[in-house]
C-alpha cells in the first residue's frame, strides 16, 4: 500500500486533557504500532509533524517485514483473479483492450495499471501489433510486477 502524505497520522488539539500533537496509528494484519508526538517535546507542530510521519513510515516497514511472509524474491508472476468485466486477462492490473478508431482501424492493446508511491493511478500499454499477442501479455505481466515491487516495497 501506498504511503499517502498524512496517511495513519491525526491531530490532536485537546483543551481538557492538555494534549496537543500527531498521534501516528500503524496497522498492519491486525498488529497495532501507535505513538503521540507533542508539540512542545519536539518543538512545534511542523516538527512533530515531521518526526510523526517518519515514525509511521519506519513503523509500517517494521510491520511488513514482522508480520508478512512477503518474499520480493517470491511475487508471483501471475496472480489469478476471477475474471470480471474489467479483468479478461485473470491478472490483477493488467487488462486487454480493444478500441475501434473512427477511420475503421482496430486497436489491440494490454494495459498495466498501478498506483505510484504518490497514490496517483498510472497505467501502460503495450501493443498486439507492435509484440504479438503472447509477448504483449508477458511484457505487461512483467511490468506489472515490477511497479508492484518498486512503489509497494522498494526504497
Amino acid at each position: 500500500m501506498p504511503i499517502t502524505k498524512n496517511r495513519g497520522i491525526s491531530r490532536i488539539d485537546s483543551e481538557v486533557c492538555r494534549t496537543y500533537g500527531w498521534y501516528v496509528r500503524a496497522r498492519f494484519n491486525g498488529k497495532v504500532i501507535s505513538k503521540l508526538f507533542s508539540d512542545k517535546k519536539y518543538g512545534g507542530k511542523a516538527k512533530a509533524l515531521m518526526k510523526a510521519r517518519r515514525y509511521y513510515k519506519k513503523s509500517f516497514e517494521t510491520l511488513i517485514k514482522k508480520y508478512s511472509d512477503f518474499n520480493p524474491n517470491k511475487v508471483p508472476a501471475k496472480i489469478i483473479v476471477s475474471q470480471n468485466r474489467k479483468n479478461n486477462t485473470g491478472v490483477v492490473g493488467v487488462q486487454k483492450l480493444t478500441k475501434h478508431n473512427s477511420g475503421g482501424t482496430v486497436y489491440v492493446a494490454y494495459r498495466v495499471n498501478w498506483t505510484d508511491k504518490t497514490g496517483k493511478s498510472r497505467n501502460k500499454f503495450f501493443s498486439v501489433e507492435k509484440w504479438g499477442d503472447k509477448k504483449a501479455f508477458k511484457l505487461a505481466r512483467e511490468y506489472r510486477r515490477q511497479m508492484v515491487l518498486e512503489n509497494y516495497f522498494g526504497d
